[in-house]
């Protein structure tokens, strides 16, 4: 034998979990889709491993480190730094600095720039609206057994397209 208002009260605690799952599922939808995934982080940290592939390769600098300069360092590592034109970008979005001294006197040998320089400025400053940036640093010698420390600093801004 049934009664009527079981059912009913039964059907007011279906309702309620019905709103819940389905709030929960709103929630978790708008968190996730709500705001840009802020990839600069991992851009940096892959641009800094192209680089060091350029310079090194098993362990010893590359033969023709001595000839890079500001003007063939994009066409010789395989970088492209043209983004697409979010907000009046004009390719300023990236800067690489390569430094190449001796590893004992640490005397520099070799120094590298590309991109917009003024992005270096703001490395060190911790906020969401301000460049990423990455320095790493490696060791590596040449045919000659002579000893190199390469410091390669990577920064991105593109603060417009990850962060709102």
């Amino acid at each position: 034998m049934k009664t009527k208002g079981a059912e009913k009260i039964i059907s007011v605690y279906w309702f309620a979990i019905l709103f819940i799952v389905a709030a929960a599922v709103v929630y978790m939808v708008f968190s996730f889709y709500g705001e840009p995934y802020d990839v600069r982080g991992i851009e940096t940290g892959l641009l800094v491993d192209r680089i060091a592939d350029c310079l090194n390769s098993g362990g010893y600098i590359n033969e023709d480190w001595q000839n890079l300069d500001e003007s063939n360092i994009l066409d010789e590592c395989r970088l492209n730094f043209n983004v697409e034109d979010t907000s009046g970008w004009n390719d300023d979005q990236y800067y690489i600095e390569i430094e190449i001294s001796e590893f004992n006197s640490g005397k520099i040998l070799e120094e590298v720039f590309a991109g917009n320089r003024n992005l270096n400025n703001n490395c060190g400053i911790e906020s969401r609206n301000f460049p990423v940036c990455l320095e790493r640093s490696m060791y590596s010698v040449d045919e000659e057994n002579n000893q190199y420390k390469i410091r390669i600093l990577s920064v991105i801004r593109k603060t417009e397209k990850n962060v709102q």
